[in-house]
């Protein structure tokens, strides 16, 4: 009997250092899965950022560009021919 209760004892303690181990896996789990969650969103979030909005900008600063341009030439075309006016008229 004496012999058992050390037996029991380590067996104690062992179970005890096991369940401790136990739950800091648990705990690492956790935290590396909200951490994968987080990554994955990341990744969702680069994903539509690349692909759909970052495009969608450059298609809509070029159009901007372009109308910018067109309405410039435009303005360059009025003005000569108001000039061209006020030089048939003051001449």
């Amino acid at each position: 009997m004496i012999g058992a209760s050390v037996y029991i004892d380590e067996a104690a303690m062992a179970f005890e250092t096991l369940t401790e181990t136990i739950v800091e896996a648990a705990e690492i789990e956790t935290t590396m899965k909200r951490l994968l969650d987080e990554i994955e969103k990341t990744k969702r979030r680069v994903n539509a950022l690349e692909y759909k909005v970052i495009p969608e900008l450059q298609e809509a600063e070029a159009f901007i560009r372009l109308r910018l341009e067109e309405m410039e030439r435009e303005n360059i075309f009025r003005l000569k021919r108001i000039k061209q006016k006020t030089a048939a008229t003051g001449a």
